[in-house]
């Protein structure tokens, strides 16, 4: 199976994941960083697709290339660099913003929620751009996406915290 077939297949799993445990949600715990934000039902709902890009996150295969500074990163380490992000990285992250869009509008917070999805798509963004830098071998425009997705944690941790789905944050934190 191509990469491709192999994406097409992960993002078909996904989604039905994200969807079972959307079916699911009203009959799980809670979580110790949950407020009021969006609303209880549909905190449970984002929180579930939450975990499933989590848990997708947690099943990556290693990052394979030692020593790769991000920051500074060797050009000629680009191609696994740019395969892994393709095959790994950008799957889950694609399949967190779609699943969360696919609550659609929440009964309250939503200037908070809009905040929470608004970061998202940039690091969806910014994940994308560093495949672009690494196809490339543009070390300067994949340090410049590094920095940037490092730098819009503090905006997802804080408007995921104003939204009552903090735990959302967790799947962008290294």
């Amino acid at each position: 199976m191509g990469v491709e077939g192999r994406i097409r297949g992960r993002i078909s799993g996904l989604t039905a994941i994200c969807f079972c445990l959307l079916l699911l949600a009203g009959c799980g715990g809670k979580s110790d960083k949950r407020t009021t934000g969006v609303g209880d039902e549909f905190t449970s709902k984002a929180l579930a697709v939450c975990e499933a890009a989590l848990e997708d996150k947690h099943g990556w295969q290693p990052f394979p290339v030692a020593d790769f500074d991000p920051s500074d990163p060797d050009p000629s380490k680009f191609p696994e660099v740019s395969t892994w992000l393709a095959d790994e990285v950008a799957p889950t992250f694609h399949m967190w913003l779609s699943g969360l869009q696919a609550l659609g509008t929440p009964p309250s917070a939503q200037e908070e929620w809009n905040a929470m999805l608004a970061a998202i798509r940039t690091i969806d963004q910014l994940n994308s751009d560093q495949i672009t830098a690494a196809d490339k071998r543009d070390a300067g425009a994949f340090a410049a996406a590094t920095s940037a997705l490092r730098s819009i944690q503090y905006e997802l941790v804080s408007a995921s915290e104003r939204a009552g789905v903090a735990d959302c944050a967790d799947v962008h934190a290294a």
